[in-house]
């Protein structure tokens, strides 16, 4: 009888010992005064936690805030550049894409910023239908033109067409993912046809987050077998351990936003945690510092909120 007890007992320290382990809770929630006036959105961080970057509404332009002197910066006022831009690994250059419209059409162009020499560099010009860009291990530039994958080759100075690298990436196609794959290209479709959105890979490169416009968000392997159904989860973010999703749960009237607050969960789905739950702010879109240290996100009405963590593994 005292062995079973013992077990018990044992079993019982135990799972608390699991359910501690994986704990995180907000230490401080602040909002980040930016000296310039106006709505600022979609704050990010690249290579370290001191720094984060921003847009406009309407993704104009790329703008930086160092939290340690409260330095702000311009990066670009190029239209539509504050989507999706992409960062090398040591934060020392951005790739975007910025947009014109002529005659009612839409033009592209894909760009690079070294923060270093401050020198900008023109990658293509004036295409349709360019996705934005993403950086291969090399460093070198990929992006889609139309169906045609495109590499832009640092050191060669040349742009080659259908080049598939060994690096392993997404791209959105006609409703579809594309997966790049160890020198392959393969569509990735694991709930068919239909709208996947907020796509990334885990740090490990081994699952793939997405949400499925209509059903919610999943995880998957590489074959597209799901291994997590998330449910309801926008917007949703690997931490840079691959521990954790951190998302918003967002809410509206058909027009407006009336409520999002700020989510984690564990990414084996056992344990979900919310660090917001703010009336008359709606924080949306989160986004992880490398440390894992801070999440910042902006509310509905352009506010940056820095949500700084406190962790227990």
């Amino acid at each position: 009888m005292k062995s079973v007890f013992l077990m018990l007992l044992l079993l019982l320290l135990s799972f608390q010992f699991v359910t501690e382990a994986q704990s995180i809770k907000v230490k401080e929630r602040k909002e980040i005064t930016i000296s310039e006036a106006g709505e600022h959105f979609f704050p990010r961080f690249a290579a370290s936690d001191s720094v984060i970057y921003f847009t406009r509404a309407y993704y104009q332009g790329i703008e930086s805030l160092n939290l340690l002197t409260n330095e702000l910066k311009n990066i670009t006022s190029d239209p539509g550049s504050g989507f999706d831009y992409q960062f090398t690994d040591d934060g020392n250059k951005v790739f975007y894409r910025t947009d014109t419209f002529l005659n009612g059409k839409k033009y592209s162009d894909i760009k690079s910023l070294d923060f270093r020499t401050n020198k900008s560099e023109l990658l293509e010009s004036r295409k349709r239908n360019l996705s934005t860009p993403k950086i291969l291990k090399s460093g070198d530039c990929i992006f889609k033109i139309d169906a045609d994958i495109t590499v832009n080759n640092k050191l060669k100075q040349t742009t080659q067409l259908n080049i598939i690298p060994q690096d392993t990436m997404l791209f959105y196609s006609d409703n579809n993912l594309i997966l790049l794959l160890n020198g392959e290209r393969k569509v990735f479709n694991p709930l068919g046809n239909g709208s996947y959105l907020w796509s990334s890979f885990s740090p490990d490169k081994s699952k793939i987050l997405f949400t499925f416009m209509g059903k919610g968000t999943y995880v998957a392997d590489l074959d597209g077998k799901i291994l997590l159904e998330v449910g309801y989860a926008n917007a949703p973010k690997w931490s840079p351990d691959g521990k954790w999703i951190a998302y918003m749960d967002d809410k509206d009237n058909g027009s407006t936003i009336i409520s999002s607050d700020i989510y984690l969960l564990s990414a084996d789905g056992k344990n979900k945690i919310q660090l917001t739950e703010s009336k008359d702010a709606h924080e949306q879109f989160p986004e992880w510092s490398p440390s894992m240290n801070v999440l910042v996100c902006h509310t509905a009405d352009g506010k940056i909120v820095l949500l700084s963590l406190e962790k227990k593994y």
